[in-house]
């Protein structure tokens, strides 16, 4: 699934964005992500500083959504898709440069490997929760 570049300049462009996960009995947890990076066209990763129910979560069942939206234009989306916890590896190594570009001293807990495969419009309107991709 390629993201369309309108929504990975939205999704850049906000300070916080929405990761929802849930455990293998369908429990829910939803949790505000600083740390994030869009990693190519499909895929994006998430910084673990704090994580602890949401990595719990990901290593039970793969599943994520994630939400952003601009407050002033309403305009928003939902990403669905599947997701990995690595700490070490590539994809650590990538999250790690990043969060070490903003802050030197640290050295990140684990990052999230985030798939997309699917894309759904959340703008107030008549074609809201309509998937767009």
């Amino acid at each position: 699934m390629i993201i369309p570049k309108k929504i990975k300049n939205l999704f850049e462009v906000q300070a916080l964005v929405a990761v929802g996960t849930a455990d293998s009995k369908g429990n829910p947890n939803v949790v505000p992500i600083y740390w994030k990076k869009m990693l190519n066209n499909c895929r994006i990763i998430f910084i673990d500083n704090f994580m602890n129910e949401t990595k719990k979560n990901i290593i039970e069942n793969n599943m994520m959504c994630v939400s952003f939206w601009d407050s002033e234009t309403e305009e928003g989306y939902k990403l669905k898709g599947n997701c990995s916890y690595h700490e070490s590896g590539e994809i650590f190594e990538k999250g790690k440069i990043f969060f070490q570009s903003k802050n030197p001293d640290r050295v990140p807990r684990g990052v999230v490997e985030f798939n997309v495969e699917e894309i759904y419009s959340i703008t107030p309107g008549i074609k809201a929760g309509e998937r767009i991709a």
